[in-house]
């Protein structure tokens, strides 16, 4: 670059200038991490510094940083706007954290795809700006986490190491969860440094949870306290101790064990924190709007019931309605769509087509979005392409292998796809990982021993579940426990059915082939109904 100047609002900056703190902007990891944005900004600041900042459109973004084709259409791809705005987010983020003492602040003013320069500190703050602090703007409908360094009385250079490292490591996988924005472990790290409080750094950066831990060792046993704190309340729920003993060689072994057990409990839609915010949500009956994306995912697994099934989809309509780049409920309106026919929801296009078109447009926002990619296998399983079904869900468990509940999903959906070992190992996996877990998992298990001809324990896993009115575990009952010679039993269940909204479509072949590959299994069960002698039963 040369010595072009680029006036803004009075103030004069050289390109070499901007050029430079483009660098530094790109050293943050958000930028870091994501190619589009780097290109996104670099194209919008070049095309300003040469004077063509008029051609800077959404169309020529599409073609020139998104490679879209020359016939497209911004009219019917809303894909520009949704990166624009993450962009934007990206460099509040930035400003708020690493940048915060940078000279020259570069922002995309809504409304228009033209950057702006200005010199932050030639700028005279209210008084409010003086007297309050400055909330870092995070992306929208994310629980906002921090996690501060572990505390040791140790001095041994490597145990101090140890002990750091654990808060390091707990940043860097949280932050795999689209369901979080975790506060920079250098800031926090920064912060702790400076003896500030908790609670003072969690008002400073809107931060809603906080993960504390202490670490002690003693001979060869090593102690660790881990707690995680709401910091509304300042209550603390959720706490875990890890006993390990060890040598010089496990350290990092041990290290890892840690990490990853905390972040199985805490991080997911299963874990402790999504729980604890849906259950807030939940007493105090809030309406709709107020549930976050998460809140409906979780809450929909937990129950999985017609009611709640009508919510969520509306309230995902909704999400992507309001936030075009709200890739979280993008992919979850992708899995609800194909699911639709499991609770007569009658959907705009067809749910296939609508499951694949909104699954596609949450990885188009993130392409490693463990979300989409369950979307994208269970259209798989309902087109019958087996192979890329559980090509696609393989795929899904190694882009962040704890999330031990997206695990379990994938778990029931190899289950589904006839991949019964696979599958029964994953969700077992994942109880064990995390023992909250959704009733849903004890259909598919049910299903597991329904397959091996186990039919007692089919039963006692259909019994357990907290979900006696789900249609498709009252047919699984009534097939298990006719298989069983149970038929009084069964006679109960299927008079049951006469008050229940089951149809004859519901335990036709045609049904149960939708969701389940095995034929051998669908013939298994329909042997049951054949004996149960369903009124609306017709068997061909």
């Amino acid at each position: 670059m040369g010595t072009k100047t680029i006036p803004d609002a009075a103030e004069t900056f050289s390109e070499a200038l901007i050029s430079a703190q483009l660098q530094k902007i790109f050293r943050c990891p958000v930028f870091a991490v994501s190619d589009i944005l780097r290109r996104f900004l670099s194209y919008i600041i070049e095309e300003t510094l040469e004077g063509r900042s008029n051609t800077i459109k959404e169309y020529t973004i599409a073609v020139n940083v998104l490679n879209k084709p020359i016939s497209f259409k911004p009219q019917q791809d809303a894909i520009v706007r949704i990166h624009a705005g993450r962009l934007r987010r990206a460099l509040n983020y930035y400003y708020k954290d690493l940048g915060i003492a940078d000279e020259i602040e570069i922002t995309v003013p809504k409304g228009s795809y033209i950057p702006a320069f200005s010199n932050k500190f030639l700028r005279t703050p209210t008084p409010e700006l003086q007297t309050k602090s400055v909330k870092p703007e995070m992306p929208a409908d994310t629980v906002t986490l921090a996690v501060m360094p572990f505390r040791t009385f140790e001095t041994d250079i490597s145990r101090q190491a140890f002990t750091d490292n654990l808060g390091q490591q707990l940043s860097a996988e949280f932050g795999r969860f689209p369901d979080f924005s975790v506060i920079s472990y250098y800031t926090t790290q920064q912060r702790a440094f400076r003896n500030k409080d908790i609670h003072e750094i969690a008002t400073h950066f809107g931060a809603q949870y906080i993960i504390t831990g202490n670490v002690q060792f003693e001979a060869k046993r090593l102690r660790v306290a881990v707690q995680l704190t709401e910091t509304h309340s300042a209550a603390q729920i959720w706490t875990e101790l890890h006993h390990h003993k060890y040598n010089s060689s496990n350290l990092f072994e041990i290290g890892d064990l840690i990490v990853n057990s905390v972040v199985a409990v805490l991080g997911d839609f299963t874990g402790i924190i999504i729980q604890h915010l849906s259950r807030g949500l939940t007493k105090s009956k809030s309406d709709n709007a107020s549930f976050t994306t998460q809140s409906w995912y979780n809450i929909f697994y937990s129950r999985f019931n017609e009611e709640i099934f009508k919510k969520a989809y509306a309230a995902m309509q909704h999400a992507t309605e309001k936030n075009p780049s709200d890739e979280l409920a993008w992919a979850f309106l992708g899995q609800l769509s194909l699911m639709a026919f499991l609770f007569e929801q009658v959907t705009e296009e067809n749910p296939v087509v609508q499951g694949l078109r909104t699954a596609r447009t949450a990885l188009k926002i993130n392409p490693v979005s463990q979300h989409a990619h369950i979307a994208l296998a269970m259209a798989h399983i309902i087109l019958h392409n087996r192979q890329a079904a559980l090509d696609e869900l393989e795929n899904t468990i190694s882009l962040n292998p704890n999330a031990v509940g997206i695990m379990g999903i994938c778990g029931c959906l190899m289950i589904a796809a006839g991949e019964y070992n696979r599958g029964i190992e994953l969700i077992r996996n994942s109880m064990f990982r995390n023992k909250s877990h959704p009733a849903l998992f004890g259909f598919f298990i049910s299903l597991y021993h329904f397959k091996q001809k186990e039919y007692s324990l089919a039963f006692a896993c259909s019994d357990e579940m907290a979900i006696p009115d789900l249609g498709l575990n009252i047919i699984l009952r009534i097939a298990t426990l006719y298989h069983m010679n149970r038929k009084a039993e069964a006679d109960i269940l299927v008079k049951s059915l006469k008050s229940h909204p089951l149809n004859k479509t519901w335990i036709s072949k045609e049904f149960l082939n939708r969701f389940l590959l095995d034929e051998d299994l669908v013939d298994q069960m329909y042997k049951g109904f054949k004996y149960a002698k369903i009124p609306f039963l017709t068997v061909a």
